[in-house]
């Protein structure tokens, strides 16, 4: 009788086995296809979950976008013969959820163990880099210090993960930015150059060494390097802005203006990038579109506009279209009075556009009394013009007064 019922719990158990390890291949089979919630049903059936099994699901979980679920799996999953693996993704998740000191914890037990992973220093430094400080206004310097002590440092953990790993990617990037910001140009250009000679294409490693030439002011390397990031498909408003000044400060000003009216595909409200045309198209004589692209900076611009309408007054100047140019002008110098190019530009279109020359010389000669005493006065080239004008209007009017005598 004994054996009988033994026999009987024998099939009975492996029934039930048989049962698990179906739930758990038709889970993976759905998981590997992405029905997500299906495949978390399957693992759920399983009575007798272990650590494997726990992993599984935290990362249905994941995929399907319940993190919180998934937090609670992967902390099941993290302690049996998968610990490491379920560790390191439960503390990418806490960095995902923005829970940096807990994904500390976990990098740094991880570090504790196997400390010559790079990929783990540099994920604790990724949490901690965007650690907000617990710290209290109310605190003394020595707790402030003992507090900030016990962060670790990103920037470190980043250096330790090249030291560990020469190739990091990530780490590279993430170092090279931070010279980026110190403005240590040097050092951007060696970690970029060190990590494009293992990866030629690294978006984020060129995009950081472009901006470092942009900064630097040379022109050429940045219009190479963020020509490059748009012939690796990385077409952004961010990009095309800094390659459309880099060619502005060359002069080039059609691959300029090509640049800023991609990034007017990304925001085409955007009134920087309209004003700029507007001067852009200045330089190349479009004045209708440089009119076109004036007044949508105006229209799309909060206050102040005082170089917006400038930059209009200057395009209806060269259209000869002088009653619009004298209107913008004067909103341009009621904006910011002390706008010399407007000034002088307003005394331009007036003597185009008055009839009263004795008007036009008194614009002139108060350009000239503001700005001759000036420290580099003798050296401005406006100053010359408005001098030699306000002689000739001189002459005119003393000429024109005898005639009429």
């Amino acid at each position: 009788m004994r054996s009988f019922y033994l026999f009987i719990f024998l099939v009975l158990a492996s029934r039930a086995e048989a049962q698990e390890v179906s739930a758990l291949a038709i889970g993976d089979s759905l998981y590997a296809v992405g029905n997500y919630s299906k495949a978390i049903d399957s693992y759920e059936q399983i009575k007798a979950k272990n650590e494997r099994v726990y992993l599984k699901l935290a990362r249905a979980h994941q995929a399907k976008g319940t993190l919180d679920d998934a937090l609670v799996n992967y902390k099941l999953a993290a302690t049996g013969t998968d610990e490491v693996i379920a560790m390191n993704e439960y503390g990418k998740l806490l960095i995902t959820k923005r829970q940096f000191k807990e994904a500390d914890s976990v990098f740094s037990a991880l570090i504790s163990v196997y400390d010559t992973n790079p990929d783990f220093y540099y994920q604790r430094g990724r949490a901690n880099e965007n650690r907000p400080r617990e710290i209290s206004g109310k605190e003394s310097d020595s707790v402030l210090v003992e507090k900030l002590a016990k962060v670790h440092d990103p920037l470190e953990d980043y250096e330790r993960a090249i030291a560990l790993d020469s190739t990091h990617q990530k780490a590279l990037a993430e170092v090279a930015t931070s010279y980026l910001k110190q403005k240590d140009f040097a050092m951007v250009e060696k970690l970029a150059f060190k990590a494009l000679e293992s990866y030629p294409t690294n978006v984020e490693i060129i995009s950081t060494l472009a901006q470092s030439y942009y900064h630097k002011g040379w022109n050429e390397e940045g219009i190479q390097w963020f020509e490059k990031l748009l012939a690796l498909g990385q077409d952004t408003q961010f990009i095309r802005e800094k390659l459309g000044n880099l060619y502005y400060k060359k002069r080039q000003y059609e691959d300029a203006i090509e640049q800023y009216l991609g990034a007017l595909k990304f925001a085409p409200e955007d009134a920087y990038d309209h004003a700029t045309l507007a001067k852009l198209y200045n330089f190349t004589a479009d004045l209708d579109a440089a009119e076109m692209h004036g007044l949508f900076a105006v229209l799309y611009k909060d206050q102040p506009l005082f170089e917006e309408y400038y930059t209009l007054s200057r395009t209806y100047e060269m259209k000869k279209e002088w009653a619009s140019a004298m209107k913008y002008v004067n909103r341009s110098l009621d904006e910011n009075p002390r706008n010399k190019s407007a000034e002088y530009t307003k005394a331009i279109i007036a003597d185009n556009y008055y009839e009263d020359r004795r008007a036009v010389l008194k614009l002139y000669e108060d350009f000239i009394k503001k700005y001759e005493d000036g420290k580099y006065a003798k050296f401005d080239p406006t100053l010359k013009l408005a001098k030699e004008r306000r002689d000739k209007l001189n002459r005119e009017i003393f000429m024109a007064e005898g005639e009429e005598e």
